[in-house]
């Protein structure tokens, strides 16, 4: 056996056992195949990597890839590609909040084998998730033993402006000090509309960027159902998932301190003792809710050590309105003493402001029951 021979083991070696779900003649093909590509080329690089794909895409990827590229399928998962100039082997990767395509390309040298898997990227691009894309794993209540899940695909490529948050002093040293620390949890409260859930968005985003570098998958799970606390399975997932942050929006009667009298069963004491000590300190928990006072929240959520800050979130008033406006509106003249984030922009949105670039502001949950915008 020569060396092409031997680095192609990998993908005709009968050993492996994927090879026996090919019919006889598909073995012969495939084989022949490889034979013809092995007379004209040198194998000598390979190189690994996984790509990310938009769960609702699934079926369609194999199907681009067919129109381009001889095919040669495996089993249910892998496949190879037989091209000119260099050979590809895919299977797919799945996880509770992804699914990735493994990729190994081989070619004659290590740059071109990495030229090709930009190709491939390049050619199923409508399909990936982006950098600047974010996959939720959405959980809510189904029954008592069990929660519904659904993905949902969200952009975090956001023009976050730190004029919309003028309470806080220094936003980027604020949420590298959120990141750093060993308090997992983080409550931003205040009326609808003051830009909490775009603050969400934007460490998120954060956080991405961090695990990115560890070439890691980021992932995210979120509900908007505060039933889900009355479910084991919810316990289950907050602690065994692997997971970066677990988003909690708008939830109000579970946390408020006069929910539950003495001697009920509170469930956000469990909640909060699994949070305490029994997850890891690098998982992150952000709780957005309306309700608008320190005071009126479990003081149990709220303990130093195990809640990294309550920020409040607020209207814009007088001179933060006119800088916001100088920043990014200039043609926009607001007469008005305080204003809400979201009616800024949608202010914005009405004078046609082009100098502006309007963003949705929320998660926007796509389920059976609720299409919702925080």
């Amino acid at each position: 056996m020569n060396d092409q021979q031997q680095n192609l083991m990998h993908i005709s070696s009968p050993n492996i056992g994927y090879m026996d779900s090919l019919q006889e003649y598909q073995k012969l093909e495939f084989n022949n195949r490889i034979g013809e590509y092995l007379k004209t080329n040198s194998i000598n690089s390979k190189i690994s990597t996984t790509i990310y794909i938009k769960t609702i895409e699934l079926d369609k990827v194999w199907q681009k890839l067919q129109l381009k590229y001889e095919l040669f399928t495996l089993n249910t998962q892998r496949v190879i590609i037989v091209a000119n100039n260099f050979l590809a082997e895919l299977w797919w990767q799945y996880s509770s909040s992804h699914i990735g395509i493994g990729l190994n390309v081989s070619a004659k040298t290590i740059l071109e084998s990495i030229k090709y898997i930009d190709e491939i990227k390049l050619y199923l691009k409508e399909f990936l998730i982006s950098e600047s894309t974010i996959e939720y794993t959405v959980l809510q209540y189904e029954n008592a033993e069990t929660l519904n899940e659904t993905f949902y695909h969200d952009t975090l490529d956001i023009e976050f402006n730190p004029l919309a948050v003028p309470f806080i002093d220094d936003v980027d040293s604020y949420i590298e000090n959120f990141l750093n620390s060993k308090a997992p949890i983080l409550i931003l409260q205040g009326e609808p509309g003051t830009g909490k859930t775009t603050f969400s968005k934007h460490i998120l985003s954060k956080m991405k960027d961090r695990v990115l570098k560890t070439d890691i998958a980021f992932k995210a799970l979120y509900s908007f159902d505060e039933n889900i606390f009355a479910v084991s399975d919810f316990y289950k997932r907050i602690i065994y998932d692997e997971y970066d942050v677990l988003i909690l929006e708008d939830i109000n009667q579970v946390i408020h301190k006069n929910q539950y009298i003495e001697g009920e069963l509170n469930p956000i004491n469990k909640f909060l003792s699994v949070t305490d000590g029994l997850i890891s300190k690098y998982k992150k928990i952000i709780i957005t809710t309306n309700i608008q006072s320190k005071q009126q929240l479990n003081q149990a959520l709220t303990r130093p050590g195990r809640c990294f800050d309550v920020m409040s979130f607020r209207k814009l008033e007088g001179v933060e309105i006119d800088n916001l406006c100088d920043d990014c509106a200039k043609d926009l003249d607001l007469q008005l003493e305080s204003i809400n984030v979201s009616e800024f922009y949608a202010k914005c949105d009405d004078e046609q402001n082009s100098d502006l670039t309007q963003n949705d502001i929320g998660f926007k949950v796509i389920s059976n029951t609720l299409n919702k915008k925080g």
